[in-house]
């Protein structure tokens, strides 16, 4: 797992990733606004954003290795606030796809993601284990 505390603030940092996740070559599957979704029932957090991300192709692939490896897409980058600090996180592709025998798989995705967050003005990375 990967985080890391970025510079610039929330919203940019939004549009930025949505940005470098469609320049390099994934799709966003989907948006998933937990601020915005607990603001409904009248809670209040920081922002807290998640994007889910893959590729068909890559759907595909996967399916013909392990259908039940059908589980793990799409992939996801959390990013949330704390203490007014912006902070990206995401765990390994390579990591989640290896317990399916898609290692090929995931190094490539890995490549993906990690040209992704090179586009973010990063401040501090911290990586650790699951």
């Amino acid at each position: 797992m990967d985080l890391l505390k970025v510079r610039s603030n929330f919203n940019n940092t939004l549009e930025l990733l949505s940005k470098l996740i469609q320049e390099n070559n994934l799709k966003i599957v989907s948006r998933i606004n937990a601020q915005e979704n607990l603001a409904k029932a009248n809670l209040k957090i920081e922002g807290n954003y998640i994007f889910e991300v893959f590729r068909p192709d890559l759907a595909y692939k996967l399916f013909n290795r392990d259908i039940r490896a059908g589980i793990v897409p799409p992939l996801r980058i959390y990013v949330f606030e704390m203490e007014g600090k912006t902070f990206v996180e995401y765990q390994k592709p390579s990591e989640i796809l290896s317990k399916w025998g898609a290692e090929d798989l995931g190094r490539e995705l890995d490549q993906m993601f990690e040209k992704i967050m090179k586009g973010l003005d990063v401040e501090e990375r911290e990586t650790f284990e699951v």
